[in-house]
């Protein structure tokens, strides 16, 4: 079988010709879009892409040279649109991971001035109040709390009801800060 070189007119109805343009153009296909990708099966793609479009508009191509240029070009658009990709999926993980980022700072600012709005209303809460309210935060249960405190669960819920009563009105302004921010999110 003769060797195909760039000269030669392409016989498609020879059923080895695609097959030694293969043998022929396929790694050096491989290796020129490794070049600019850098990732192997992706290369591997790009090339079947490129002889199966060769396949399909074989009658176009009467000379192997103008075949293999249409091989090159191929390959070497597909490079280009994953490169060109490649930078905007980029662009948009930076801009995301900003806006993220910014989100974050926003959120951990306002859980800071909620936690200290909240601390601050708990200091107008007697002692034992007080307590009951960060037992409570905690998870305690009312029995758990009236046990620790060594007072009655009826106490306890009576305590927590008035110390309540008091922190929603002290607090009136975060609820529409917490409402607004989560209308914002």
């Amino acid at each position: 079988m003769e060797k195909l070189t760039d000269g030669h007119i392409v016989d498609w109805n020879d059923n080895t010709v695609m097959k030694r343009l293969f043998e022929r153009f396929y790694l050096p296909l491989r290796s020129f879009a490794f070049r600019h990708v850098g990732d192997d099966s992706i290369t591997e793609d790009f090339v079947q892409t490129a002889f199966l479009n060769l396949w399909e508009r074989r009658e176009n191509f009467r000379l192997v040279s103008a075949g293999k240029g249409f091989l090159y070009l191929n390959v070497r658009n597909a490079c280009l649109n994953y490169l060109k990709r490649k930078r905007v999926e980029a662009r948009h993980e930076q801009e995301l991971a900003r806006e993220m980022s910014e989100q974050e700072s926003v959120d951990a600012a306002l859980e800071e001035e909620v936690t200290a709005l909240v601390y601050e209303a708990l200091k107008e809460l007697s002692e034992q109040a007080r307590r009951i309210v960060l037992q409570t935060m905690e998870g305690a249960s009312n029995a758990e709390i009236a046990e620790r405190l060594e007072i009655s669960v009826n106490t306890v819920k009576t305590l927590k009801l008035r110390a309540y009563r008091i922190l929603r009105e002290r607090l009136k302004g975060v609820q529409w800060l917490l409402f607004l921010h989560l209308l914002l999110d």
